[in-house]
């Protein structure tokens, strides 16, 4: 099926549109009367007839516009929607302007009704100062005011369109501050002239006021406009000011930097959503200072969901997930012994620098801690769909927590605290993650007979077994990796007899080249 492009006739319902063209209608009997006032030719023409030559005008000015509402894009994701349809209805005023003027040229050209209407060479009977009235009423009236009306009512009808659509725009390239400082501009400006205007026919045309009485008019009136116009322009370029910072605080938001905060310089309903801003961005500072501290009980990845989730306002005990996923358990090797007799001020001091080198190694192969038993720790790979197999983190994890070992028995040494050993199991199987606890206190972790299995294996992962201990899934998995040892067949506590296996060299493979190269 073809896409059509969207157009204002799709956008603004046959129905909304004659409520627009309503003004068009109105102002066409405004501008009969005034002209049947103003214009001595105009006056001499039958008010029916004058109001028929206008209807034909407002005709053509229908049609037009459902031309150029037929046939020109509204994309919304092209430019500013309002400024494009504000452009059509300007381009149509001063069309009808046009056509009003060159109507009365055609019907009236051999009209002479008396010399007294010609006050300046015109290529027919129609007096020039006529013609101007026509248009000025079509270019000034229409284009500059009506336009105005037209366009707020539309806009109206467009956001109707959008919310019930759920359209987006795109690209906003409106600016509020010159959509006003436009609108003073031509309220001001256009009834000036038009007054102007009048003093002016006034005391050229009728000779009813004086010269000196139409300057002084002039002189004020333009003094007025000049006011009005830069009072716009000064209160645009505030607006515009105090709305820029508004975007850039969003902006700044938008991008995580929430230590925004806007001076409320305003007393109107922009200084009310500044000052919502400003608690915007509070709140949200506080959210991730709670995600943040969140993240130092729990794996900062299960910190941000649970967060993310809870602030909806979802039961999160509700919400248990199977899932594959490799558990590794690690211990302490006689850690009651070690710490029996020492300060307990020192084996916080040790047991927290032990567990963050540990840690460290977790997180760096895509574990997830789940919890600290004590001087264990239990880790989780594979709960956050990585593309790595969760096998060959956590074997990668147990490595590198071996060596993180070494490493923290050096730090522990220079502290005069003893070092530590410790063992490691894994196993790969189906896992149930949830939020386990009551309605006051919950705990992210993993269930199942996985979790049993990895603790069995942690179990034998001493003298003389090596320090790390897997299961047969795990082997399967990672023995394209690793150089995979079995160490036989053992009873496991609650288990039965198991094939044990442990990680005896790491394979390097060769590349293409390489291989080509032999």
């Amino acid at each position: 099926m073809k896409n059509h492009p969207l157009t204002f006739t799709r956008i603004i319902t046959a129905r909304q549109r004659a409520l627009i063209y309503s003004i068009s209608l109105i102002s066409t009997l405004f501008l009969t009367f005034y002209a049947q006032l103003v214009c001595p030719f105009l006056e001499s023409l039958p008010f029916r007839e004058q109001f028929r030559n206008l209807l034909l005008v407002f005709i053509f000015q229908i049609i037009l516009r459902e031309i150029l509402f037929h046939y020109v894009s509204a994309n919304l994701e092209a430019s500013a929607i309002s400024g494009r349809f504000f452009r059509l209805l300007i381009i149509s005023w001063i069309a009808s302007g046009l056509a009003a003027m060159g109507l009365h040229e055609v019907l009236y050209h051999n009209y002479n009704p008396g010399s007294m209407f010609q006050t300046f060479p015109w290529p027919s009977d129609v007096p020039w100062h006529s013609q101007l009235k026509l248009i000025s009423g079509y270019w000034f009236l229409g284009a500059g005011l009506l336009s105005q009306l037209e366009l707020t009512i539309a806009e109206r009808f467009i956001s109707s369109y959008v919310k019930k659509n759920r359209t987006v725009f795109s690209i906003f390239s409106e600016h509020i501050p010159l959509r006003i400082t436009w609108g003073n501009f031509f309220y001001t400006f256009v009834p000036s002239i038009s007054l102007l205007i009048i003093v002016i026919r006034y005391a050229f045309q009728d000779h009813i006021i004086p010269l000196g009485v139409t300057l002084e008019v002039a002189y004020i009136g333009i003094i007025f406009i000049g006011t009005a116009i830069a009072a716009a322009v000064l209160y645009g370029k505030m607006l515009r000011e105090d709305t820029l910072q508004l975007i850039d605080a969003i902006e700044k938001i938008g991008k995580g930097d929430f230590s925004v905060h806007i001076w409320p310089s305003r007393q109107d309903e922009l200084g009310r959503v500044t000052g919502g801003i400003n608690e915007m961005a509070k709140g949200l500072m506080l959210r991730e200072r709670i995600k943040e501290s969140f993240g130092h009980f729990v794996s900062p990845e299960i910190a941000e969901k649970f967060v993310e989730q809870y602030t909806k306002g979802k039961d999160m005990r509700g919400h248990g997930e199977r899932k594959m996923a490799a558990v590794l358990m690690c211990d302490i090797r006689n850690f009651s012994g070690i710490t029996n007799k020492m300060n307990p001020s020192d084996v916080a001091v040790m047991l927290n620098n032990y567990f963050d080198h540990m840690v460290k190694a977790i997180q760096k192969n895509g574990g997830i801690v789940d919890k600290f038993i004590g001087d264990a720790v239990m880790a989780v790979f594979g709960l956050m769909d990585d593309k790595a197999g969760p096998c060959l983190q956590a074997v990668n994890a147990a490595i590198d927590m071996r060596k993180a070992l070494r490493t923290s028995n050096e730090k522990s040494r220079l502290m005069q605290c003893p070092p530590l050993d410790n063992g490691i199991g894994i196993h790969y199987g189906e896992v149930i993650a949830s939020y386990l606890g009551s309605s006051e206190r919950l705990e992210f972790t993993v269930i199942g007979a996985t979790v049993n299995m990895a603790a069995r294996l942690e179990s034998k992962a001493r003298k003389p077994y090596p320090p790390i201990i897997f299961s047969r899934p795990v082997a399967e998995a990672v023995k394209n990796d690793f150089g995979v040892a079995s160490l036989g067949e053992e009873e496991l506590k609650g288990v039965g007899k198991q094939v044990l296996y442990t990680v005896k060299t790491r394979k390097i493979k060769k590349s293409a080249s390489q291989g080509m190269q032999r």
